[in-house]
Order: C-alpha cells, then structure tokens, then sequence
C-alpha cells in the first residue's frame, strides 16, 4: 500500500493554507499535512526525527520572518538527500518572483491566481516536483557510485603502475649485475682465447672468431638498449625534462628523416614534478613518439610541455598517417596503456587524430 505524503504548508494565511488542504486531499492516498506560519517553524519542522520525514513544501513567498526565497536557499543548503521539492506560491503581481524560485532551485511554482485554477494544477506539480526530486536523487547516486568507480579504477592503476615500475627496475637490476656481467666476462674470455690462438688458427676459423665476437657486441647492445627502456635515463636522477631531451637523442637513429622537435614553456628550468607523475608522462610521451614513428610514419614530430610546479601539460602531435578507426577505441593495447598511466595520476587523457591528417595526445596534470 503507497504511503500517505507528508507536506508541509508554509503560509501565513490560514484562509490559503485551507485552499492547499482542500486541493491537495484529492490525492490517494490523502496527505498528511503540516502547516508553518513563518519560516522559522518551517525550519524547525524539517530539522525534526527522520521519522516523519516531509515529502514536499508549499512555500508562500510572502512570510512575516523572511521572505520566500531567502527560506528557499536555507532549504536548499542542506545536503541533497535532506533537501526536499518545493513549490512556490506567488501572487499573480509575483511571477518575477516565481521565476527567481526556479533560478534558486524551487521543483516549480504555482501563481495564485484569482480563478483559483491554480487549485486544480496543485496536484499535479506536486507529483511532478516529487518525481524529479527522485530523478535527481537517481542522478546524484549514480554519480556518486561513478566517482567511487573512478576513484577505485585510479587506485588500481595507481598500484599497477607501482607493481611495473618496481617489476621492470627489478628486472633491469637482474639484467645489469647478472646476464650484463655475463656477457662482460664472455667478452674478456673470448677476447683473451682469441690472441693466445690467433697464430694458430685458420682463416675459416678466424672468420668464424670475428663473427662470434659481432654477436657478443650485438647481444651487448642490446641489452642496454633494454636496460635504457626498462630505466629511463635521467628520470630520476635529473627529471622529465632532461629524460625526454635525452629520449629524443636517442631516437635520432632510428628518424629515418624525420624530423623531432622539443618545445618547453619559459620558466620550467629546474621545476621537478612528484615522481609518479613524470614516470606516467614520460611513458605516454615515449608511447606516443613510437607510435608516430614506427606506425604512422611521420616526418615531424613536435612535443610540448607548459605548467609549473603543480600542474603539468604534454602533448606530442605528429603529421603521420593517423589512427584508423578501428584502432582509435578505447580497447586498442596502445592507447589504453596511455589512458590507465593518466588515470593512475588523476589526469586527463585525450587522443585527437584524423586518419591522413595527423594525431594528438594529450596529458593534462593538476596538483590535488
């Protein structure tokens, strides 16, 4: 069985507030009413037990105390779930009035006119000002549960963000003291077994000898090219800055004409940011700069940086191919990995690219 409403009729009038009554007694089941001459009683009403909790406020714009809209904004600075819907009632010479209740959050209004037609409306704002009052509770809970899944999907990444570096500065570690010192001590052995028979050996064999000794300094090589992608120079030690100059050095090799720009805003000499935030835009920058090079085949690449000491702005925009669009969703492995590194830092991530005209990534970092 639907509950009775409990309305609360806040007029000074006796005569206006029996007209409520009547108007609203049509309604099944038949409300409950509270009255309130002034506004201080209707406060006191609303600040009572939970257990009698009031539904909807008939709200005369004229009260002795204080007037209407100044009660309206009193009402409205509770918290959304103590707020309640009111309706404002005016006089017909009142409808600025009415329409300045909308502007402070009244649910609607009703302008008491002499026909007293609003009578036969009263019913019906009331309903409609009690299902937007649940629209409203809806809205508002469902955006709480998505700033708490947001807040819970930073945390994670956050943690794996955590989880790799500590992964890959291990596994950079293993590399440098174990398989490098290997690789260190077959260089010297093989170097050394090399001059004691060179005197002895036989063209094939030297020729075998000298392309044994290219694989060593290949595998060589490449193992500190996996260290510098594991721990990015510099990072640490001199901060992002630094690190992305020297990343873009690095890739020279690789530009095949391509041409890299590096352009930071004035004032940035020296400014370190927390070190969380420069792994994660240092990653996306690196990302973004491969993927301009290696997949959308670019000839120019720019990458920018402004902000100061608590806030922090990346982009890095190319004149490549661009991302097709079946690669441009949100599941592509790519972008995702840029997406989580923001979200880990409470930034904004945003991906612009036209196919034939080009892409943008963008990190945007606010200190909280």
């Amino acid at each position: 069985m639907q509950r009775a409403l409990r309305i609360l009729i806040v007029d000074d009038d006796i005569v206006d507030r029996r007209i409520c009554r009547r108007a609203l007694g049509r309604l099944d089941p038949p409300p409950v009413f509270v009255e309130a001459e002034t506004a201080a009683e209707a406060l006191d009403e609303l600040d009572r037990s939970n257990e009698r909790n009031v539904d909807c406020v008939l709200l005369d714009f004229r009260l002795p105390d204080m007037d209407g809209l100044e009660l309206l904004v009193r009402l409205n600075e509770r918290g959304i779930e103590q707020r309640v819907p009111v309706v404002m009632l005016t006089g017909a010479d009142d409808v600025p009035v009415a329409v300045e209740a909308m502007r402070r959050g009244a649910s609607n209004y009703l302008v008491k006119d002499v026909d007293g037609r609003y009578q036969e409306l009263m019913p019906t704002i009331v309903n409609h000002a009690l299902r937007d009052r649940e629209l409203q509770l809806a809205r508002w809970r469902d955006e709480q549960a998505l700033a708490r899944y947001r807040g819970d999907l930073s945390d994670l990444a956050q943690r794996l963000m955590d989880t790799e570096k500590t992964t890959t500065r291990g596994l950079a570690q293993m590399l440098h003291d174990q398989l490098g010192q290997t690789l260190a001590a077959i260089r010297l052995g093989f170097d050394a077994v090399s001059a004691t028979c060179a005197s002895l050996s036989s063209e094939p064999a030297r020729q075998h000898a000298a392309r044994l000794s290219a694989l060593i300094d290949q595998a060589v090589r490449e193992v500190r090219q996996v260290l510098v992608t594991l721990r990015p120079p510099l990072l640490d030690e001199r901060g992002l800055l630094d690190a992305l100059d020297n990343e873009l050095l690095m890739q020279s090799p690789a530009l095949d004409g391509a041409e890299l720009q590096f352009e930071r805003a004035s004032g940035l000499a020296g400014v370190r940011w927390p070190a969380d935030v420069e792994y994660a835009a240092f990653m996306i920058a690196r990302e973004a700069i491969g993927n301009a090079l290696r997949h959308a085949h670019a000839s120019q690449v720019l990458l920018s940086i402004d902000g100061d000491a608590r806030s922090l702005r990346l982009r890095v925009a190319d004149d490549g191919s661009g991302i097709p669009a079946d690669l441009s969703r949100p599941g592509h492995l790519g972008i995702v990995g840029m997406r989580e590194r923001a979200l880990a830092i409470g930034a904004k991530f945003a991906l612009e690219s036209t196919p034939g005209r080009g892409t943008a990534v963008l990190l945007d970092w606010t200190a909280p």
